[in-house]
C-alpha cells in the first residue's frame, strides 16, 4: 500500500502547490473573484492534469504486471510439452514417440539386457516397458519363465500388447497399468528387474527403488538405466518433469533399500547401474 501511495507523490508535489498558490496568491492578487472563465479555466487544467497523470500510471503498471504474468517462449512451452508427453505419452505425438523410442533407445535396451543376464527360467519385471519392444526380447530371453511390463500410459501398454500378443496369448508375458509411485508388486517375486530411462520421472525415487528391492528374490538383479546429471543434460530437459541423479546418489538411495550395486557400464551420456539382493 505505501509503495501505491509513493507512485502519486509527484502529482501532489505538482497539484498542491500549483493550487495554493494559484487560487491564494495569483488570482485575488489579480482582483478576480467569484466563478468566472478564469478560474474555471484553472481548474479544468488542473483537472486534465491530474487525469492524465493518473490514467499513464495505470497503463504503466498494467504493462508491468502484464510482462510479468506472460507465458514463456513458444520454444520453452514446446518443450515442456514435449517432456510431459515422454513422461506419459498419449495421443498422436505419443504414438511417434512410442516408434522413436524403439530405435533411439535399442543399443541402451540391448546393453540392459545384456547386463541382466536373463536365464530361460527367469521372472523378469520391466518397469517403463515403453512401446514393448524390449519386452519382447526379455521374453525371449526367458523362454521358460515370464515377464511383466508396467507402464503410466494406457497408450504404451496397448502398444505393448499388441507387440506382444504371441506372448500374452501363450501366458508368458503380462502388460498392465502402474501408478507412478504404487508399483503394488508382490514380495519377492521376480528374478531380474529392470528400468531404462525412467527414473527421471519417479516423484518419491525412494520409494520406488523401496517397491523394487522388495520386489526381487534373494540374489536377484536390478539394471537402471539413465542420463545422469551434469553438464551434458540438455538444457530442454531443465523443467519440472524431469529430475537427474548423480550415479552415487542413486547408489546411495539402492544401499538405503538393501540393495549392493555399482556402475557397470557407461557411455557418453547413459550410465548402467547394476543392483544385486543379497
Amino acid at each position: 500500500m505505501m509503495n501505491r501511495a509513493r507512485l502519486y507523490l509527484p502529482l501532489a508535489g505538482f497539484v498542491i502547490p500549483t493550487v495554493v498558490i494559484g487560487y491564494g496568491f495569483v488570482i485575488p492578487r489579480s482582483c478576480i473573484a467569484g466563478v468566472n472563465e478564469l478560474t474555471l479555466g484553472f481548474a479544468t487544467t488542473m483537472l486534465g492534469a491530474v487525469f492524465t497523470y493518473v490514467a499513464g500510471l495505470r497503463t504503466a503498471l498494467s504493462e508491468m504486471q502484464g510482462a510479468a504474468c506472460s507465458k514463456p517462449p513458444l520454444r520453452i512451452r514446446l518443450s515442456r510439452w514435449v517432456n510431459r508427453q515422454a513422461a506419459h505419452p498419449r495421443g498422436v505425438f505419443g504414438r511417434f514417440l512410442g516408434w522413436n523410442w524403439t530405435r533411439e533407445t535399442a543399443a541402451v535396451n540391448a546393453a540392459t539386457l545384456d547386463l541382466l543376464s536373463i536365464e530361460p527360467e527367469s521372472r523378469v519385471l520391466d518397469l517403463g516397458c515403453g512401446p514393448g519392444v524390449t519386452l519382447r526380447e526379455a521374453a525371449r530371453r526367458a523362454s521358460r519363465g515370464s515377464v511383466v511390463g508396467l507402464d503410466v500410459s494406457n497408450l504404451m501398454i496397448a502398444t505393448s500388447r499388441r507387440c506382444n500378443r504371441s506372448g500374452i496369448r501363450e501366458g508368458r508375458v503380462e502388460v498392465r497399468k502402474a501408478d507412478a509411485d504404487d508399483l503394488t508388486l508382490e514380495a519377492e517375486a521376480f528374478d531380474r528387474i529392470y528400468s531404462v530411462h525412467c527414473i527421471y520421472f519417479w516423484s518419491d525415487p525412494d520409494r520406488v527403488l523401496g517397491q523394487l528391492a522388495a520386489a526381487l528374490r534373494p540374489g536377484g538383479r536390478l539394471v537402471l538405466a539413465f542420463r545422469p546429471e551434469g553438464p551434458s543434460v540438455p538444457a530442454r530437459f531443465r523443467d519440472p518433469t524431469y529430475r537427474f541423479y548423480a550415479p552415487e546418489d542413486v547408489i546411495a538411495r539402492l544401499a538405503r533399500v538393501g540393495l549392493s550395486s555399482e556402475v557397470s557400464k557407461q557411455s557418453d551420456d547413459v550410465v548402467w547401474i547394476v543392483a544385486e539382493r543379497p
